[in-house]
């Protein structure tokens, strides 16, 4: 993975969309802080919307149907925008498996062996 302190760039669709500080490790989740820049503008709503229906129903015990559909929906959407985010301190590219934004909170999963450009 990467030390705590790492500083990044996420790229989606190959575009850089915002700085990352890595703050730490859970599992197999990395974590951080996240700073847009102008070009997320265009991946906001989708991330916008995922948040919203992850808190939408806090409280409740079960997810309606509707609400777990849409989730699946975002989720899919988010993995299809091929995330990566690259160290330069080590150089390094992290092929992200699963991507999650929820305000300047970012949380990502590299892909198992999959460390690359």
């Amino acid at each position: 993975m990467h030390p705590t302190s790492a500083t990044g760039r996420l790229f989606l669709r190959n575009k850089d969309v915002g700085e990352v500080r890595s703050r730490g490790e859970a599992d197999s989740w990395c974590f951080g802080d996240f700073e847009p820049n102008a070009e997320f503008v265009e991946f906001a709503t989708l991330f916008g919307s995922w948040s919203l229906l992850m808190h939408a129903e806090e409280g409740d015990e079960k997810m309606s149907q509707a609400a777990s559909d849409e989730l699946r929906r975002a989720e899919r959407e988010i993995d299809a925008l091929r995330a990566k985010i690259y160290f330069p301190k080590d150089d390094q590219w992290i092929d992200v498996a699963q991507l999650n934004i929820d305000g300047k909170m970012i949380e990502w999963k590299a892909m198992e062996g999959r460390a690359g450009k």
